[in-house]
């Protein structure tokens, strides 16, 4: 077992947009590596309010083997997310895990692949950083995570929101790991094309900083989907699996 993921190219080649979340975690220095091997690879990543270890952990296996082993380095208890990379094991997640583990969807892994930055379209939004004094406004509009979580990426500079003039129409963001999401726009404001401003900002901000944007889609989301493929986004040919605790 070694700390370096290049060991699990067999793994990866396979698709390797859907693994991106893995190696640029690492890449970027976010992520631990806590196995690294040509059958399985774990990577944790931290987060806020979290009992584990680690707030979220990425796993890969090729067989039950390799699946039942990185079980193994995963505390049992704890609320913490976990990224599965296949299917085949999912039984086993639920099984080692608890009956309130449970399966939150299949998404697909979105990866920008392009030459150069993404255009970005004329708008009135003017896009900046948020702080922890907009986290009220923040958790008000997006209810998919719990406040502890919020304030940890808001005071890690990872929140941006859209503004026209003095007024907050909507943000994106990342996640702890990297992935570009949090793309909320708030009532009042939609069917305006500022979502696309949003993670176009998002996109070009990632390529300036030297990393590859990337992002998770529910596989039934179409708006999404298609919001995704319109800015010339690259989705993984398989899914992953995000599980938390009900």
């Amino acid at each position: 077992m070694t700390t370096d993921l290049s060991v699990c190219q067999d793994i990866f080649s396979r698709d390797p947009v859907r693994y991106v979340d893995m190696t640029e975690a690492v890449r970027r220095g976010v992520g631990t590596v806590l196995h690294a091997s040509p059958s399985a690879a774990l990577v944790g990543i931290p987060a806020a309010g979290c009992a584990g270890d680690f707030g979220s952990y990425l796993m890969s296996c090729a067989d039950m083997d390799a699946a039942r082993l990185l079980c193994g380095l995963i505390p049992a208890g704890g609320d913490f997310l976990i990224a599965a990379h296949e299917d085949f094991y999912l039984p086993l997640l639920q099984e080692h895990f608890g009956t309130d583990f449970f399966l939150e969807g299949a998404s697909f892994q979105a990866v920008y692949l392009g030459d150069g930055p993404c255009p970005m379209p004329d708008s009135a939004l003017a896009i900046r950083q948020l702080n922890v004094d907009d986290l009220p406004e923040v958790s008000e509009h997006y209810k998919l995570e719990g406040e502890d979580y919020l304030r940890f990426l808001l005071e890690r500079g990872q929140l941006f929101g859209g503004f026209l003039d003095d007024t907050m129409a909507g943000f994106a963001g990342l996640h702890a790991e990297g992935s570009i999401g949090l793309l909320e726009v708030f009532p009042p404001y939609r069917r305006r094309g500022f979502a696309t401003v949003l993670e176009r900002y998002m996109i070009n901000r990632e390529l300036a900083l030297k990393h590859i944007p990337f992002g998770q889609v529910v596989t039934g989301n179409a708006p999404s989907l298609a919001l995704q493929r319109s800015l010339g986004m690259t989705l993984s040919e398989g899914t992953l699996y995000w599980l938390s605790r009900d």
